[in-house]
């Protein structure tokens, strides 16, 4: 069996020219593997790269029209590549002899599954000549290499590359490797050859590779140790299925006595649930009576507007010595009117503080029992919830009370002084009744209801 490079001559391996070394009457008996365009598959590898490539060039001189004409004007590297192989010689397995067919049929088999070991040598001309003295093929092909550069197109037609990316390397001069992948591939056709009934004896040499019966041999003995690997796995697997088998039958056991335990837990719980609903509507019912106390503190838009004229109709007054002598009367009015909603202000305020206090004691008794009732029905939250956005809501409206105490302790302090000894003999005066009776009396709500 031999192997090497040819020269590529596409008319003589498709029979266009006819040399004299071929018998016409036998051109028909040529094995055709494939004949396609060369043109076509340098468009269908190349043209998106080609494309890519010019993009990046802002130099028409280095912009490449064909990528085809290109490479066939390279010193570098060849428009394709031709291999061809043969089993035998004219003297065992000439066209003539029995063992023709036999040779044809090995490489056949290995033409066609070229490309699956190869993928970077994309074929696109194969023929097996049998109309010669022995039959031998000519394999055509392009190799692709496809890799990132820094120069240069990404997917290029570089033999080297090619076999490179498909995991090969050379030696030097002696073994590049273009040789060693010739090798590999005589390799695969001498076991393809075996398996046809055929020894391989290397030219040159009186070495024999495997002779038919120990390949066989070999081959059984291969399939007999993998059989018994298989049975020490299946063997293990068995091994493991049986104690996954018996984990499970004890977890099963388990299974059976944490379900007995949950049921009765279930039967529990459900009585707990039955009473922390019963707890619930309790829970509503006491957050319904301390809702009673938030008083209706919603703002006085009507008040407000007039406390804010009166401020601005006396600092309009105030500016100057003169406008004080001509509006007496007017200052005289805007005073007392600000007085009047000073006192309101004030009494709304401490009205608001009772309020907040007694809220506070009560927020505190339903917390401490919603505190009871959480782990058994989280829906008590959302009743604190309401309460405290309640008491946010009536803390908002003091921070307003106490903004504008603030404001008029600033603009009219004397008429604020007053409004306090005012408050302060209204509160004595009300805990002396406090004092005078004997049994205390419900709490008022100071008409903010």
């Amino acid at each position: 069996m031999s192997g090497c490079f040819g020269r590529g001559d596409l008319n003589h391996n498709n029979r266009s020219i006819i040399t004299e070394n071929v018998h016409e009457d036998r051109i028909q008996d040529d094995i055709i593997i494939c004949q396609r365009s060369l043109k076509q598959l340098y468009h269908e590898l190349f043209d998106d790269a080609l494309t890519e490539y010019n993009n990046k060039q802002t130099r028409r001189d280095r912009k490449i029209t064909n990528y085809q004409e290109h490479i066939r004007h390279s010193r570098q590297e060849k428009e394709f590549h031709e291999a061809i192989f043969q089993v035998g010689n004219r003297d065992d397995t000439g066209v003539d002899s029995d063992m023709c067919k036999e040779a044809a049929a090995v490489l056949e088999e290995y033409a066609r599954s070229f490309e699956e070991r190869n993928p970077h040598l994309k074929l696109f001309n194969a023929v097996i000549h049998m109309d010669e003295s022995t039959p031998h093929l000519h394999l055509d092909f392009v190799p692709v290499c496809d890799e990132k550069r820094k120069n240069g197109m990404r997917v290029r037609n570089s033999l080297t590359g090619a076999l490179r990316q498909q995991g090969l390397t050379g030696e030097g001069i002696s073994n590049t490797i273009t040789m060693a992948w010739l090798e590999h591939e005589k390799e695969h056709i001498g076991q393809l050859m075996l398996e046809h009934g055929i020894e391989w004896v290397k030219l040159g040499s009186h070495e024999k590779h495997k002779s038919v019966s120990k390949y066989k041999a070999d081959k059984l003995r291969e399939e007999i140790d993998a059989a018994d690997k298989l049975l020490d796995i299946k063997k293990s697997e068995l091994s493991s299925v049986e104690d996954q088998i018996r984990t499970a039958e004890s977890t099963l056991a388990d299974t059976k006595q944490d379900i007995s335990e949950s049921e009765k837990k279930l039967s529990s719980v459900t009585a707990e649930t039955e009473k922390a609903y019963a707890d619930l509507s309790k829970k509503v019912e006491q957050i319904n009576r301390a809702l009673k106390y938030l008083p209706d503190l919603q703002k006085n838009e009507k008040a407000e507007h007039e406390y804010l004229v009166a401020v601005s109709e006396l600092r309009e007054l105030l500016k100057s010595g003169m406008s004080i002598l001509k509006n007496k009367d007017s200052i005289i009015y805007w005073i007392d009117t600000l007085e009047s909603l000073t006192k309101k202000a004030m009494d709304k305020q401490y009205k608001a503080d009772r309020t907040i206090y007694d809220l506070r004691q009560r927020g505190e008794e339903v917390t401490v029992e919603r505190d009871d009732a959480r782990e058994k029905l989280k829906a008590v939250r959302s009743e604190r919830t309401q309460l405290s956005s309640e008491l946010q809501s009536v803390r908002s409206e003091n921070r307003e009370y106490s903004e504008i105490y603030a404001m008029l302790e600033r603009i009219a302090p004397a008429i604020l002084r007053q409004a306090k000894e005012m408050l302060r003999e209204q509160q004595q005066r009300e805990q002396a009744q406090q004092l005078a009776y004997q049994q205390p009396k419900k709490k008022k709500s100071w008409d903010l209801e």
